[in-house]
């Protein structure tokens, strides 16, 4: 649950929960903050977030490579901490 894995297929990962959240504009709860700090907490010197394993299973191609920074779970990091800071800013 604590890994950033992409694609996320049956996986429910924190990330993911997080993004949910995002999606749908929820107002900023501080039960959250644990999930927050771990997602700051993996992002690399570089600015990026890494795959941290690949899927297993049936796939025609690999979208990204496991231990490598992640496009994917850059893009949904940034959004979430988006959300987040812009969320703290009204309370």
């Amino acid at each position: 649950m604590t890994r950033m894995t992409f694609p996320r297929r049956w996986r429910y990962e924190f990330i993911r929960v997080l993004d949910y959240f995002r999606a749908c504009d929820a107002p900023r709860d501080e039960r959250m903050s644990d999930a927050i700090e771990l997602l700051q907490k993996k992002q690399k010197k570089d600015g990026r977030w890494y795959l941290n394993s690949g899927m297993s299973g049936r796939k025609y191609f690999d979208l990204e490579v496991a231990g490598q920074p992640s496009r994917w779970n850059t893009l949904r990091a940034l959004r979430v901490l988006n959300w987040w800071n812009k969320k703290s800013s009204h309370v």
